[in-house]
């Protein structure tokens, strides 16, 4: 698809007024990848995380630099990405995956004072929601914090909350299968890993980041184990993204 221009510009500008709260937050600024243009559905998560890509400020603003993006399919992202593909989009459609605040840090420190940063965040993350959003996008709340922040707000527009993909919300992924227990065991061996590697390979193409980001996200992602607990996270949001596209 020929990228629109005027788009780009406008995206970029905002871009720039996200790195410079990052840098008025003391953070490094985690540029998603960049859309071609208004998008069916918008998935807000909650702050990227360094550690493994990164392990300080001045560490993550010279992989950004040399091509870094957030949301890379190397672990649970992944699933998340994959699940977007496989039951939540149409094959003409697209999506794009943010956080309500763009500043990397360690997963220790993002859950203090993140109800006063994500304040601070709120009108970039609404620019960019009328930016990025066609006029009848789904939105998807990642999370309980996002979809608490956004309803305390008053977010001007409806939006599914689904449970977030962090392996630290793992009895969430139990609990979305009570009731499905019998769909869950027919279910659970149908995807498997050379599925996320497919999709992964996709997501990456068109993030269109350097080869040396591309083979090191692929080599994280052969380690990926795809467990019980990652197949139940699997099997949640494919309940939750059909019952949106429905």
């Amino acid at each position: 698809m020929k990228i629109d221009g005027q788009f780009q510009s406008r995206y970029q500008e905002l871009e720039e007024r996200m790195r410079l709260l990052a840098k008025a937050d003391g953070d490094a600024f985690l540029p998603n990848p960049e859309p071609e243009g208004p998008v069916d559905y918008v998935l807000i998560c909650m702050e990227p995380s360094l550690g493994r890509w990164a392990r300080s400020a001045a560490q993550a603003e010279l992989k950004v630099n040399a091509g870094f993006r957030n949301f890379l399919p190397s672990d649970e992202t992944s699933i998340l990405h994959f699940c977007i593909r496989r039951y939540l989009c149409r094959p003409e459609q697209r999506y794009h995956i943010t956080d309500v605040s763009k500043g990397a840090m360690l997963v220790a420190r993002a859950g203090l004072e993140r109800e006063e940063r994500y304040d601070r965040w709120y009108d970039l993350l609404l620019q960019e929601i009328d930016l990025v959003a066609a006029p009848n996008a789904g939105i998807v709340a990642v999370g309980k914090a996002v979809s608490q922040h956004l309803d305390k707000r008053g977010f001007p527009r409806p939006f599914t909350r689904v449970i977030h993909y962090s392996g630290q919300a793992a009895a969430a992924r139990h609990a979305g299968i009570a009731g499905h227990e019998d769909a869950f065991q027919a279910f659970k061996h149908s995807v498997s890993h050379d599925d996320l590697v497919a999709t992964a390979q996709d997501v990456l193409a068109t993030a269109r980041v350097p080869a040396e980001i591309r083979e090191e996200t692929l080599a994280r992602l052969n380690k990926f184990l795809l467990t019980t607990s990652r197949q139940q996270l699997i099997f949640n949001y494919k309940i939750a993204f059909e019952s949106m596209r429905s």
